[in-house]
This record gives C-alpha cells, sequence and structure tokens, in this order.
C-alpha cells in the first residue's frame, strides 16, 4: 500500500475552499455535457459527468453540496433525460452519500486509487438505475451500461485537475503576495 498523497500542494488544495461560482459553473457544464444529443450505443455508454461533479464537490466540499442538492440535480437529470422521475434522484443520493462517507478516505490515495473509489460508487449508482427499470419492465440495456461507469471513472482524473486549478492559481498568487 501506497502512502498517502499529502505534499503540501495536495494538503493546501483540500483547505482552500471552491467559490460558489465554481460549483455552479462546474454543474451547469457536466449537464451540458449530458443533455448532448447523444443517441443510440453513445447514449447508453454516456459517463455521467454531473454525479461526477457531484462526487467530487461531495468529498472536497463536504459543507457546500449534499444530498438535498443531489436529489435536486437528479430530478433535473431526469427531466432532461425524460426518464422515470425519481431514478437518477435516487442513484445520485445514494452515490454522495457513499462520497460522504468514504470522504476522507479516498481523500489520503493518489488519484488512480481515488478513480478505484469513485468508480465503486458510480457502478452502485448505476446498478441503481438498471434495477429500477427492470423492475419497471425495461430490458436489460447490455454491456454498453457497464461502460458508462467506467468512463466517467477515468474522467475523474482530468476533472478534478481541471476543478482544482482555480484554487492552485489563488494559491500561487497568495504565495506571491
Amino acid at each position: 500500500m501506497r502512502p498517502a498523497d499529502l505534499t503540501p500542494v495536495a494538503r493546501d488544495v483540500m483547505r482552500i475552499p471552491a467559490g460558489p461560482g465554481l460549483i455552479f459553473a462546474s454543474f451547469v457544464a457536466a449537464y451540458l455535457f449530458n443533455s448532448l444529443p447523444w443517441s443510440g450505443w453513445a447514449l447508453l455508454a454516456r459517463p455521467d459527468l454531473v454525479l461526477v461533479v457531484i462526487v467530487f464537490w461531495a468529498i472536497h466540499q463536504p459543507n457546500s453540496i449534499g444530498q438535498g442538492l443531489a436529489f435536486a440535480l437528479g430530478l433535473a437529470m431526469d427531466v432532461g433525460d425524460s426518464m422515470l422521475l425519481g431514478q437518477h434522484a435516487l442513484a445520485y443520493v445514494i452515490a454522495t452519500y457513499g462520497a460522504q462517507v468514504l470522504r476522507v478516505r479516498v481523500l489520503a490515495f493518489p488519484i488512480l486509487e481515488q478513480s478505484l473509489h469513485v468508480l465503486g460508487l458510480l457502478v452502485g449508482a448505476s446498478i441503481v438505475v438498471v434495477l429500477l427499470n427492470l423492475v419497471l419492465g425495461a430490458s436489460l440495456p447490455g454491456l454498453a451500461a457497464a461502460v458508462s461507469p467506467v468512463l466517467a471513472a477515468i474522467a475523474w482524473g482530468p476533472l478534478t485537475w481541471i476543478l482544482h486549478l482555480p484554487a492552485l492559481r489563488r494559491m500561487r498568487r497568495e504565495r506571491a503576495a
């Protein structure tokens, strides 16, 4: 087992709170990505970036993001995808709860291991959505539904880097002043 990545940069970035504008903009960007006109196999394999952003902020800003916001964003995704109202909301709340429980553990690992933890959360949320659809009589979506959480977990690393950029810039400005 590797030691935790607690270099000064990693520790300082974890302490710097993100502004509400960055959090809001990240949710808008993720929602717009999910709202692109996907079709066919790509629609089933589409990574759920809204869920990845929710998990990111639940881990990095637990006082700002909670299960209520996850539920509201899940309802927005259900409306946007024309799905059963509440299925994404339930999955997002369960994933957010898991992220809040695993928060300290996830932050103790480097990005690759964090991606594996996030993959577990995303697979759990995907299973909730698939089970709800199966209960309502839909057919099993197949392999494409299994690809979606993997692609979303792969996006964890770049997304983490992108969302930490403003905090790193702010930290550099404070050190220079």
